[in-house]
């Protein structure tokens, strides 16, 4: 179904990144699990932006923030992130959607009451983050009992997108364990944040005997999303223990 709501820039929340959000027409509101995504393409695109050029978004927002639908994406210099630049706020978009089945068992209605011997691993790489926040606002507290571990991996510090936040949702929830990996090295690091590539092993090490119990969710670009599967298959996760969500257009 497709929908129009109100375009309006949030600011940039990590080097080269943009919060964004869409406002839509009261009654309109589409009913999304998190984790999904929607399509989005300008009403009045501008003048080097082809009509019918949309992207793909994963909502970023819990569904208690609807009419509201936010997102989140790397500026690549492409003329639809210019776009999101230079067109003035209010401008109309069309929201098709939502589409996708990357979602916690937890959104679906299972699973609330399942023990923490059972824990969820979140894996991010860079943007791969969106669909993670919209999980966690969502879940975090209607299942306390159950433990999520999330992972991030950037270049550096200044390229996580929402690391306030999400330090600060872990510092709040018991039920939260975040771990944060740059590769940039000779940059001063916050003490949340460690230097080095993230493993499975390392990954296993901070979940210690609960790791193949576990559910692994893996978002980001197809390179990184294709090794961890791999490399989680390797180390003894059943496949239909992984769930995966491929960004394309990203390194």
């Amino acid at each position: 179904m497709e929908r129009i709501g109100r375009f309006r820039r949030l600011g940039l929340i990590a080097r080269n990144t943009l919060a964004f959000e869409v406002e839509l027409r009261p009654g309109t509101s589409p009913v999304f699990i998190p984790g999904q995504y929607v399509y989005l393409e300008w009403k009045d695109p501008a003048s080097d932006v082809r009509s019918g050029d949309g992207r793909n978004f994963s909502v970023a927002s819990p569904p208690k923030d609807l009419p509201v639908l936010s997102f989140a994406t790397r500026l690549t210099g492409s003329p639809f992130k210019k776009s999101l630049l230079s067109l003035p706020e209010g401008s109309p978009m069309f929201v098709s959607g939502p589409y996708g089945e990357f979602c916690l068992p937890v959104c679906l209605g299972e699973r609330r009451n399942e023990s923490w011997d059972a824990p969820v691993a979140l894996i991010a790489g860079g943007i791969g983050i969106t669909p993670f926040r919209s999980m966690l606002l969502h879940a975090i507290d209607l299942c306390q009992s159950l433990s999520f571990f999330l992972f991030t991996m950037n270049p550096s510090p200044e390229d996580i997108p929402f690391r306030l936040e999400l330090e600060s949702l872990s510092e709040t929830h018991k039920n939260l364990f975040l771990c944060q990996h740059v590769l940039q090295s000779g940059v001063s690091l916050p003490p949340e944040v460690n230097l080095g590539p993230l493993t499975p092993d390392k990954i296993f090490g901070i979940m210690g005997q609960k790791a193949l119990k576990g559910s692994y969710f893996v978002s980001g670009p197809p390179s990184l999303v294709t090794s961890f599967r791999t490399a989680l298959l390797g180390a003894g996760v059943l496949p239909e223990q992984i769930h995966t969500d491929l960004f394309f257009g990203y390194s």
